[in-house]
């Protein structure tokens, strides 16, 4: 069997596996505009670019119907299942999915509707054809009513399958003469809504069937779509605008007036109550219990045909179309606003009291937000000589303050602006802060220092001068705070100072945010610090802050700090701070938001005085390098599903194996690899795994978004593989995934065998000393002497029987157990006098090739010429070094305060010795004679660790030695 076949059969058998029962998370919120939503586009990745169909099973894998394939989704890639890796499968052409669900919550069937190939059913591992009476050979729609029946629509017409019998609706039950059906739908009330194409809209319900025209409010008898909404009522779209049904007829929503005339292609009702719209040339509407709005800019979707929507358990909605392949709308924490303007990298965002909110950009000039977008503020713009800004405030006048790279401009309230520049008097152009002063006028802050404007004079504070000025805040004692790129100062009573502090030399002060008990916060190049009485705290790595950037600092009034910062959006609550001045904790960090939340750019904009603000209404905004970020602290909507977790794959030494039922494997296997995924899509790349192999892994291994587990050169036993994941709000599915296997030893390691050894040992031993004991009676009555030579000898023996069970039989040199002693001393050692230990460990490259093709007494004879090669080798370098045979084809070399750059250089000798050898190896893979892998690892027992920790980092990295190609040596 192919890869490719061996790949999706190990898909299907996993995608029907017992998942995680979840309750359905809230849609879309309502209230947020649509362009304000996480906006996904899957360009690339699907086998065809036409999506007319979407599911989602119980395990939680999206399913997507395409003229290239059926093609399944758990996260990270797409799969595809066509008749190439499918041979049941006539057509790749798929026109329709749909996911039936028992009454536990698991998943039972998809069934699966193709273009010329009829139906399929994916039932455990199998697709299975379904029969259909005569003459029907493709499927368009497929839906189950409340009772369990099967309908579709098909070329032939409309088919109700119940209790496996399938039949044909035709004009004897109420159908329209047999045409084309267009969409198909049920309702909770137990009907069945259908659209035949020209004729209007069939309803059947308990065998009673009506159809709808324009007669009965219908707009256009030329219909596409068909939707129920939260409430259950029955939407349709047609060539002339979508309407409802109720009370016997359709009408129209009044509300959604601007897609009559339209040909609304698709819709679908989410199940917060909203409808949603695909009308041709208008782009994505949603019809709210507040609004109707439509979205005309997403990425991908301009001038196309929306096919299929279907919103999954988390709430996010699939949006699959005509030649743009998939489309995804999430939820997320924060919300980014752009706008049609020259450039959207925001440097500076300020509300007037009471007033706009204005937006400074860097290139786009000033922009303001309305209607839920960033809008030029084109008379502003035509005024300001430079558009890129830097700082914006306003003053008690209500005149509006901009700073940029050409000077100042100060705009009155008529929105006339007044230019300051270097002719004026500034001392710089670059202008970065602004503060309102006690006395009178603008305190400005410039790259060349400080200067206060007054009505039209500039007084420049010319202690300042060349000092790049950041940050300006003026305390109730009018003490005027400078934060410069290079530190902090303080001007009091015309005197310029360090403000009782260091100066943060060295330290660029981005912002001050005073406290009411007269803590002034400061954000800063390397974190937060907080002055109080002239004491200066700094919040650096012990808050998380690893040399990252805050140019804003905002409080939620909810206990918190938020920040901006080149890393993102922070926030950190004040109690973790106060923990840390207690002394009650040592460690605190802050929770980050980037681009998984909602960020178009993970990087916040600031370095100058108002890059982020609090408006009226208690939301944060943060200027970005794409757009402005809005934190709603109040519609911060979760993520509460646990994200069902499924084993995909296991491929042992790269073969697939069946992961619901793997059973015993071997013996001989080196390396298993098994692949999972957490079926959770509102920000797949948030998602973190965790796994352990029970009966191996003494923990668990946090594997962040890997998806991949990795097991070399396992012993042969009895283990079972566990993983658990959490979604992108932390919220861990802690059953997750099992599988249990059995690893079946070589004939050399089976029980029976190591039970003949022992029994062979003790019989021998019981020989020699009963042939002793003989000896030493029949000369004890001659001479005592005699008797005490013997029993000396006796003890020699025993010793010598000793030094026997610590030496391998084959190479001579020491075994595992001797080599495990010789570590847990040498680990006891090395702790005391804090001195490093390494570990190789060596493994022959395709030795049971050698085996097959030289036989084993030959491989016998190879083994013990490697065991003399490597106890030379470790012998002229390392002195001390103990080498042992570790089992099989396998060595270890334990070297006593060896380095890691010692051990490598060691590691390397071996290899090249080895070789060196030339023995030849006529079926290797790697080479024309015999080669080694090493695997390298060194550490300081007295710093942590355990013995095992230093065999896995050894044993890790002889894997990847063995991966990247064998004959070569490579470090942990």
């Amino acid at each position: 069997m192919s890869n490719v076949v061996a790949r999706t059969c190990a898909l299907l058998l996993c995608l029907l596996c017992a998942s995680l029962p979840v309750r359905p998370a809230h849609a879309l919120e309502p209230q947020r505009p649509i362009g304000q939503f996480t906006h996904v586009w899957y360009e690339n990745g699907l086998p065809q670019g036409t999506v007319l169909s979407i599911a989602q099973q119980a395990d939680g894998a999206i399913w997507l119907a395409t003229y290239g394939g059926l093609v399944r989704h758990s996260g990270a890639g797409f799969t595809a299942i066509d008749p190439r890796v499918a041979p049941a499968l006539k057509s790749s052409a798929i026109t329709a999915v749909s996911a039936a669900t028992g009454a536990d919550g698991t998943a039972q069937d998809l069934w699966v509707g193709t273009l010329n190939g009829g139906l399929y059913r994916l039932h455990g591992r199998s697709l299975e054809p379904v029969p259909l009476p005569a003459g029907i050979e493709s499927v368009f729609g497929i839906v189950t009513d409340t009772s369990g029946a099967l309908w579709l629509t098909t070329n032939a017409g409309v088919v109700r399958s119940d209790g496996g019998k399938a039949r044909l609706l035709d004009d004897a039950d109420g159908f329209p003469p047999r045409g084309f059906y267009r969409a198909i739908v049920a309702d909770p009330a137990g009907g069945v809504w259908i659209i035949a194409d020209g004729v209007g809209v069939v309803h059947w319900r308990d065998q009673q069937v009506h159809v709808y025209d324009q007669s009965q409010g219908l707009p256009s008898n030329a219909a596409y779509s068909l939707a129920i909404d939260a409430r259950g009522t029955p939407w349709v779209g047609t060539q002339d605008g979508p309407a409802f049904f109720r009370g016997g007829r359709f009408h129209r929503e009044p509300r959604a007036a601007a897609l009559d005339g339209t040909r609304v292609y698709h819709l679908y009702g989410d199940r917060e109550g909203s409808v949603w719209f695909a009308p041709l040339g208008v782009g994505l509407c949603r019809l709210t219990a507040e609004r109707f709005s439509c979205e005309e800019h997403l990425a991908g979707m301009h001038g196309e045909t929306v096919r299929s929507m279907f919103e999954d358990r988390e709430g996010n909605l699939w949006l699959g179309t005509t030649s743009s392949g998939l489309h995804r709308l999430s939820s997320s924490k924060l919300v980014t606003v752009t706008g049609e303007m020259a450039s959207n990298a925001v440097r500076t965002v300020y509300q007037m009291p009471g007033g706009p909110l204005w937006i400074g950009t860097d290139g786009g000039g000033l922009a303001r937000y309305l209607d839920d977008t960033l809008q030029p503020a084109t008379d502003y713009n035509r005024q300001l000589p430079s558009q890129l800004l830097r700082a914006i405030v306003s003053d008690a006048d209500g005149q509006l303050w901009v700073g940029g790279t050409e000077g100042v401009t100060r705009f009155d309230r008529h929105g006339k602006a007044r230019n300051f520049g270097i002719d004026d008097g500034l001392p710089g152009t670059i202008v970065f802060a602004f503060e309102p002063a006690r006395e009178g006028g603008m305190w400005t802050g410039t790259l060349q220092g400080v200067a206060r404007i007054e009505g039209d004079a500039v007084h420049v504070l010319e202690a300042s001068r060349g000092d790049d000025t950041r940050a300006l805040y003026e305390d109730a004692d009018g003490r005027l705070w400078i934060g410069l790129r290079s530190g902090l100062r303080c001007l009091y009573q015309g005197v310029l100072d360090q403000c009782g502090t260091d100066g943060l030399a060295g330290t660029s002060v981005f912002a001050f945010h005073p406290d009411a008990n007269g803590d002034l916060w400061l954000g800063t190049s390397v974190g937060i610090m907080r002055i109080r009485n002239g004491v200066v705290t700094r919040y650096l790595e012990r808050a998380g802050f690893h040399g990252d950037a805050v140019f804003a600092l905002l409080d939620d009034d909810r206990g918190n700090f938020w920040f901006s910062s080149n890393r993102g959006i922070g926030r950190i609550a004040r109690a973790d701070l106060q923990a840390l001045d207690s002394g009650a904790v040592q460690q605190v960090e802050p929770r980050w938001f980037g681009t998984a939340d909602g960020m178009l750019n993970a990087q916040g904009n600031g370095a100058s005085q108002t890059p982020a603000t609090r408006s009226d209404d208690g939301r944060l905004w943060f200027g970005t390098a794409k757009g402005v970020v809005v934190a709603d602290l109040d519609r911060m909507q979760g993520n509460p599903q646990p994200p069902p977790v499924a084993i995909e794959r296991m491929l042992v030494d790269g073969m697939d194996v069946d992961p619901r039922a793997p059973g015993r494997l071997g013996p001989g296997v080196e390396r298993l690899e098994l692949q999972f995924a957490a079926m959770s899509y509102v920000a797949p790349s948030a998602v973190r795994y965790r796994y352990r192999l029970e009966g191996f892994d003494r923990n668990w291994n946090e594997a962040g978004n890997t998806r991949t587990a990795f097991y070399t050169n396992l012993p042969p036993g009895d283990y079972e593989f566990r993983v658990m994941a959490s979604n992108n709000d932390g919220v861990w599915n802690e059953d997750g995934a099992r599988l249990p296997f059995t690893l079946q030893p070589r004939w050399h390691q089976t029980w029976w065998l190591r039970t003949l050894a022992v029994l062979a040992a003790l019989c021998l031993l019981t020989a020699l000393v009963r042939l002793r004991l003989h000896a030493a009676r029949q000369r004890e009555l001659a001479l005592t002497r005699e008797v005490a030579q013997r029993t000396e000898a006796l003890k020699e023996a025993n010793a010598q029987l000793r030094r026997i069970a610590t030496i391998d039989a084959l190479t001579g040199i020491a075994n595992r157990g001797e080599f495990n002693r010789r570590l847990l001393q040498a680990w006891d050692d090395h702790a005391g006098r804090d001195a490093p230990l390494a570990v190789l460990l060596v493994d022959v490259d395709d030795f049971k090739a050698y085996n097959d093709s030289y036989g084993h007494l030959q491989g016998d004879t190879a083994l013990a010429t490697v065991a003399n090669a490597l106890t030379e080798a470790t012998a002229t370098t390392a002195g001390t070094g103990l080498v042992a045979r570790y089992g099989g084809e396998e060595f270890a070399v334990l070297l006593p305060d060896h380095d890691a750059d010692a051990a490598l250089a060691l590691a390397a000798d071996l290899v090249a010795a080895i070789q060196a050898l030339a023995m030849p190896h006529r079926a290797s893979r790697v080479a024309d004679s015999i080669s080694v892998s090493v695997g390298a690892a060194s550490m300081r027992p007295a710093r942590g660790g355990t013995p095992d920790d230093l065999l896995h980092a050894a044993d890790g990295a002889l894997y990847r030695a063995k991966a990247e190609g064998r004959n070569r040596a490579l470090p942990a």
